[in-house]
């Protein structure tokens, strides 16, 4: 019975919704873990109690692209990744030129993240790069499950070149996004639509957060995704990536040709929820009543499906805005199902929820500038240590987390502790 479950499950997931595999990939895991949700809300609200001492300070995060290709045509030049770079820095930064079509009742929820993405320049040996590997497969697609039935996401072949993929750089250093031809879900013939993208959110935030001291510790289910540091990262359909894609139209899909895909993606990475909180409205579930855990995101029902529809409202109760009055769905979200150049803005409170997972469960990325110095591990530092600096800026002697050491040799180190 829980196999035919599934099954309509993902019938009904592809046909209405055909952007992200995170939804599909957290509601298998889901059915056998009724905490989650439980999970997810203590995270937020920790992130919310947390996000009004944020420091102001970027961070900036390394990013390695795998582009796994067997045609020409998915073996993108360097200036698509180029571009999809300056796709996540515009729209992490709120620098993008849409934002000026945020509705009025919501530009007092949309901010600036304070996160940017580089191409690494330098690789995990201490050698030079320009962040972006190149890999030949065999391999015509690669699908997102082998067998539909199946919970196993043997998409993560991509990311192993054991399985003709690209092998991942240190997961705990950098941000690792595999751009391939995903293969189309299809049972018995019947199409069931195309994964443009999917990636894991942390898995450690027990841990990491336990380190901070704090007496409450989310209950995160650790069972529900992978805990294999080799497969962290996102994945991405070669058609959706950047916005001078050549390729882009070979999926017969244009409302994602403008690199947010990514930043859809990268968001799921950093501990974000698609903004109608995944409700499975086929199977009985109350849109309105299913949350993503977010204060100043409003309600909705289900997804935008694709179309930018600035009317709609589909669940009532949201006056917590300025104006008083019940607000509609945000479909101008990043992590709706909206069509890209619909797409401006990230909220305040889903910025906090990102910057406490780089924080407290993905800190080995944060950087300080656009530049990547050689790793501790190939660098003899002589100085002697003469501050320690926590993410609020303070001097301390004793530091747990992340934290910037300095030496008197004029050397700063990031460095992560745990007692």
């Amino acid at each position: 019975m829980r196999r035919i479950f599934i099954f309509h499950f993902l019938i009904f997931g592809f046909i209405f919704s055909q952007n992200c595999a995170y939804d599909q990939v957290i509601q298998k895991k889901v059915l056998k873990n009724p905490h989650y949700e439980i999970a997810y809300k203590n995270l937020y609200q920790k992130a919310i109690e947390r996000g009004q001492s944020f420091s102001q300070e970027t961070y900036y995060i390394p990013v390695v692209f795998h582009i796994v290709y067997n045609q020409d045509s998915q073996n993108l030049p360097d200036s698509v990744i180029e571009s999809q770079i300056d796709v996540l820095n515009e729209d992490y930064r709120r620098l993008n030129e849409n934002a000026i079509d945020t509705r009025d009742e919501f530009l007092e929820f949309a901010g600036d993240s304070n996160i940017e993405f580089f191409l690494a320049n330098v690789d995990p040996n201490g050698n030079p790069t320009n962040g972006i590997i190149r890999k030949y497969t065999e391999r015509v697609e690669f699908l997102m499950f082998e067998d539909i039935f199946s919970n196993e996401i043997t998409l993560d072949e991509v990311k192993f070149s054991e399985t003709d993929g690209s092998d991942a750089w240190d997961t705990n250093k950098y941000l690792n996004i595999w751009i391939c031809n995903i293969g189309v879900i299809d049972v018995l013939g019947l199409e069931l639509g195309q994964v443009y993208g999917y990636a894991y959110p942390p898995t450690n935030v027990d841990e990491a957060l336990a380190t901070l001291g704090d007496a409450i510790v989310p209950d995160w289910p650790v069972d529900m995704l992978s805990d294999d540091e080799n497969v962290q990262g996102v994945v991405l359909h070669y058609t959706a990536v950047g916005r001078n894609n050549p390729s882009a139209n070979e999926d017969g899909m244009t409302e994602n040709n403008m690199g947010r895909a990514a930043v859809h993606e990268v968001a799921h990475y950093l501990g974000l929820r698609h903004i109608w909180g995944d409700a499975l409205a086929f199977f009985g579930d109350d849109g309105c009543s299913v949350d993503d855990g977010i204060q100043d995101t409003p309600n909705a029902s289900d997804q935008a499906g694709y179309v930018c529809d600035l009317n709609k409202n589909t669940c009532s109760g949201d006056d917590f805005g300025e104006t008083g009055e019940d607000l509609p769905d945000m479909v101008e979200n990043f992590m709706d199902y909206s069509p890209g150049a619909c797409q401006n803005l990230f909220t305040n409170g889903q910025i906090n929820i990102m910057r406490t997972i780089l924080e407290v469960s993905r800190p080995g990325l944060i950087n300080n500038n656009q530049s990547l110095n050689l790793f501790e591990g190939n660098i003899v530092n002589t100085g002697k240590s003469i501050q320690k600096i926590d993410l609020l800026g303070r001097v301390k002697n004793d530091v747990n987390g992340f934290y910037i050491e300095i030496f008197d040799n004029g050397v700063v180190e990031k460095k992560y502790s745990i007692d």
